[in-house]
């Protein structure tokens, strides 16, 4: 099932989880809420930080797989695999 953005509600990081197809205008989302941390043809991470692990920040992921674009949860910079999580986030989500 392809996760709409229309239908999204809520805090972002409860809507999506790891391996969600996201539909074009989550893409577009993704590439223009902010300046994007990293955009090539096939990842794309919001520009702000979502946490940090091993002191690294993570940042909010899709990247593009058999040509479908799929959440990828909280990466490092340039990274489409998912950090764990082991420092609280230090923002409560992107709000719509």
């Amino acid at each position: 099932m392809i996760k709409k953005f229309e239908d999204w509600q809520g805090d972002l990081h409860h809507f999506l989880k790891i391996g969600d197809e996201v539909d074009e205008a989550f893409q577009e989302y993704f590439l223009n809420v902010l300046p994007p941390a990293s955009w090539t043809a096939s990842l794309i991470q919001i520009g702000e930080p979502y946490s940090h692990v091993g002191g690294r920040a993570t940042y909010a992921t899709i990247a593009k797989c058999e040509g479908k674009w799929l959440f990828k949860g909280h990466c490092h910079r340039g990274q489409h695999t998912a950090a764990e999580y082991q420092v609280k986030s230090t923002h409560g989500g992107f709000p719509r």
